[in-house]
């Protein structure tokens, strides 16, 4: 009984200490300035597609959702990679870590934390583009038809909404930062992700003319399933991120991750019997990030099946544990001296 009982506190103080190293993690990163630009730009960038767009390409709304997930991938991948490098590289680089680990805190628990704390950044910052993406689609302009006449009908409610979404947030941060010396970039994200949320409640209670219609057709929820495997993708992405930041620094970091990134897009084409064996056996070794970027199964009125998603997100938690397991015995062997 007395080792039980030992044994169970030490799980409770490895979970305790994983919890905390996982939220110091979190709030240091949103605190940088890289991340708080990175956000802003791909909901200010998505926003800007509706605007930007003088024709129709495809079906209505396809190139403010393609878009939208572009800006979410690409400028999800440097968050990741941003954010993994500072959490592990400069600890290391500046002493921290050394500190850190001078305590009874475990190596591989401490790069499970520093994980933890770049996946959850990497979460909130899905989530706002999601909402992004989401009120670009239904502000995109549509045919609409009655007594046998046609027009471009829009949302310009959720549009002057998206485009003021930005502002408010800083300024929401700013207020927060005068008044109660709360964290700007901290307050800045959670405003942003707030105010998304209700511009998405708004745009589920009115119709595209402002008046109370709600109706959860309002939006197109077939997004939501696509935007989750490119979220398993930045997750898979944070956690080699967080191996490499082990032994790299932190821009040598962001271009492998960028590298990884094409390579994966090409697997697909890299793959064919025509390719090198070189290249078919580089393309094996990376993961395919084609498997993750479905936008064009939703043209049409396509959707991807449960299932598949399902598959893909246990590929890459598979990626993940792979990529985490390298860089603890990667870590193991640091010299933080």
């Amino acid at each position: 009984m007395p080792g039980n009982v030992q044994r169970q506190r030490v799980w409770v103080r490895g979970w305790r200490q994983l919890a905390a190293i996982s939220r110091t993690t979190m709030i240091e990163g949103l605190q940088q300035p890289a991340a708080l630009l990175l956000v802003l730009c791909g909901v200010t960038g998505t926003a800007l597609i509706p605007l930007l767009q003088f024709h129709q390409f495809g079906e209505p709304g396809q190139l403010a959702r393609d878009g939208g997930l572009a800006y979410q991938l690409t400028f999800g991948l440097m968050l990741a990679a941003v954010s993994a490098s500072y959490a592990v590289g400069s600890e290391i680089a500046g002493g921290t870590a050394a500190a850190a680990l001078s305590k009874p805190v475990r190596r591989d628990l401490f790069l499970l934390g520093k994980f933890g704390g770049v996946a959850r950044i990497t979460f909130m910052f899905w989530y706002c583009l999601l909402g992004a993406i989401l009120l670009a689609e239904r502000v995109n302009e549509r045919y609409a038809t009655t007594d046998h006449s046609d027009w471009l009908v829009t949302d310009r409610y959720a549009q002057a909404a998206l485009l003021l979404v930005g502002p408010a947030a800083l300024l929401i941060a700013a207020i927060l930062h005068h008044r109660r010396m709360a964290r700007f970039a901290v307050a800045a994200w959670r405003a942003l992700a707030g105010l998304l949320t209700l511009c998405v409640a708004g745009a589920l209670a009115l119709n595209r003319a402002g008046h109370w219609d709600p109706a959860l057709a309002a939006l197109d929820w077939r997004i939501v399933n696509v935007s989750l495997l490119v979220l398993a993708a930045l997750l898979l992405f944070a956690a080699i991120a967080t191996a490499l930041a082990t032994f790299l620094k932190p821009g040598v970091t962001l271009i492998v991750c960028l590298l990884l990134l094409g390579l994966g897009l090409a697997a697909d084409t890299l793959l064919a019997p025509a390719s090198a064996w070189f290249w078919r056996l580089l393309s094996r070794c990376v993961p395919n990030v084609q498997a993750f970027w479905l936008c064009d199964a939703l043209a049409h009125g396509g959707r991807v099946p449960l299932g598949y998603t399902a598959l893909t997100i246990l590929y890459a938690l598979a990626w993940c544990g792979l990529a985490l397991g390298a860089g603890m015995l990667l870590f193991r062997r640091r010299d933080l001296n």
